[in-house]
């Protein structure tokens, strides 16, 4: 019985860096889908325009900066605190695992180490932001 428990964790633990590989992949190709427009592919956003988001103190910072961010585009920011002539539009309507991909993309790339976000995070940050039920079904 206990080789069994042992065999079970050995697999899961061998198939974990492919899991964590896929879902950085998949966060690549949503945030290169929906963000690298103006953020560009780099991150390195457009002078005062987009923000770059290398080294970014949102990406961090607390985990729900870039998932308020997300679920809220520039109406997350307090008025007259954005150096940026461009809006960001709410992306509300991606799903709660489509928006923790890509913020624990952009959380784990360009230089910053701020850690992955799972979709119940985002759940809660759309809940507490009242936008239950604008996702689109999974």
């Amino acid at each position: 019985m206990k080789g069994n428990k042992l065999l079970c964790a050995g697999v899961m633990l061998a198939l974990a860096p492919t899991a964590f590989a896929e879902e950085a992949e998949t966060g690549r190709a949503l945030y290169e889908a929906n963000c690298a427009s103006c953020h560009q592919f780099d991150g390195g956003g457009v002078p005062m325009m987009q923000p770059e988001l290398i080294l970014s103190p949102r990406a961090n910072g607390d985990i729900g900066g870039v998932i308020d961010m997300i679920l809220l585009g520039s109406a997350a920011v307090e008025p007259g605190m954005s150096d940026y002539s461009n809006e960001m539009p709410p992306f509300d309507y991606l799903t709660d695992e489509d928006i923790a991909l890509i913020a624990s993309y952009v959380r784990t790339n360009f230089e910053n180490a701020g850690g992955a976000v799972t979709a119940a995070d985002v759940h809660e940050r759309r809940k507490r932001a009242g936008l239950e039920g604008t996702a689109q079904p999974e």
